[in-house]
């Protein structure tokens, strides 16, 4: 998760719990289109091809930090 700016962690979280990019968006008072670009930028630096995958790596990571 080093690899990710503040907003996109803030993005990713959201994601987690099953928001829009819609609901995203009004959350952090920001445009869809800035979503859209915080979960592309997500996808490449996390090396995942879709929001299924970014659950995924957010529940895997906070399994392993229990560790």
């Amino acid at each position: 998760m080093d690899r990710l700016s503040k907003r996109e962690v803030q993005v990713l979280a959201l994601m987690s719990t099953g928001m829009l990019n819609k609901e995203i968006a009004e959350q952090l008072d920001i445009s869809i289109d800035t979503v859209k670009k915080h979960t592309k930028n997500i996808y490449a630096k996390l090396n995942l091809r879709n929001r299924t995958e970014a659950v995924g790596y957010i529940l895997k990571s906070k399994v392993n930090n229990k560790n």
